[in-house]
């Protein structure tokens, strides 16, 4: 099986192009756009210029993760938010319902087919990039390509971006020579990253804390926002008692859901989130696993899979 060491130089041959609608690609205007977004997500808005970008939770009330999104700030307080996973219906639902006398309009401009995701991966399109702008967009940072909008989507530790255009652009033209960009290898160098998918992996049920989220879109400075008391809380005790791991195994991937089971006690310890085949016979994923007893020599099992040992990369 594959060694923490080598995990992610393991997964980082990503090469392509792909295009898709996207799942989630929301405007958001108003003159109280800004103020009401502040409100409703973990992360400091207020400070951001047109131009920049910052990922950002959307929790309930008990802090579990409704829904992430990356914020763009565009120009007279116009916001885009995308994400890759989740359904841009829900989160523009979970948006709506909390305005009240704002002047704040939400619409989902992914689902009128009127915007296409373009994802690029690997150096050969990073020169590419290169080659239409001279730079490229610094993390927290989007630029305009063509009528589009191009960023560094949260994917994984490997040179990726996403560029959202209208669906009618043809300007610039990618290179065929760019090929075709494998979806079960961009899955695997994001899960091998430990980055899961929101809401598809990691949400309804879990706290930000649980995957090391609070590290990358939680603000514990900022006003009030729903889910923030549970935030501030956990942030003073400094621990949590799940975490979500990354795990490996022989043979074919488990489902999601699949328990897995200490092999010296034979009690569950937790649960697949998500696996896939790493390419090689074998498979990587991420597990939910309590942290309470865990030691880094124990062994795990998934039940009623005769046995089959799992790895884990990660201890708390």
């Amino acid at each position: 099986m594959l060694s923490a060491s080598n995990l992610i130089s393991t997964f980082k041959n990503v090469s392509g192009v792909a295009h898709a609608s996207p799942a989630t690609w929301l405007r958001v205007t108003g003159a109280d756009a800004t103020s009401f977004l502040q409100g409703q997500c973990t992360q400091e808005l207020r400070n951001l210029k047109p131009g920049q970008a910052s990922w950002a939770l959307w929790l309930n009330l008990k802090g579990r993760v409704q829904a992430e999104s990356l914020l763009l700030r565009s120009e007279n307080d116009t916001w885009w938010l995308w994400n890759a996973h989740g359904r841009g219906e829900s989160l523009q639902t979970r948006l709506e319902d909390f305005i009240i006398a704002d002047d704040v309009t939400v619409e989902n401009i992914g689902a009128t087919c009127a915007w296409t995701q373009v994802t690029l991966a690997g150096p050969e399109a990073t020169a590419w990039i290169l080659s239409q702008r001279g730079s490229l967009p610094p993390v927290g940072t989007w630029v305009a390509l063509g009528d589009g909008i191009l960023f560094a989507g949260r994917r994984g530790q490997v040179e990726i971006w996403d560029w959202l255009r209208p669906s009618s652009s043809t300007s610039p033209t990618l290179p065929v020579e760019l090929g075709k960009l494998d979806h079960d290898a961009l899955a695997r160098a994001r899960i091998a990253a430990g980055v899961p998918a929101i809401p598809l992996e990691f949400g309804p049920l879990d706290l930000p804390q649980e995957a090391g989220l609070e590290d990358v879109a939680i603000s514990f400075t900022k006003g009030c926002y729903l889910g923030q008391e549970i935030m501030a809380r956990l942030h003073a005790m400094g621990q949590v008692r799940r975490r979500l791991l990354r795990v490996t195994g022989l043979g074919s991937a488990p489902n999601a859901g699949t328990v897995v089971t200490a092999k010296s006690t034979r009690k569950r310890i937790g649960e697949i989130r998500v696996a896939v085949g790493d390419g090689h016979g074998n498979w990587i994923g991420l597990a939910m696993v309590t942290l309470l007893g865990l030691g880094e020599t124990e062994h795990f099992t998934l039940e009623n899979e005769h046995g089959r040992t799992v790895q884990l990369f990660d201890t708390h």
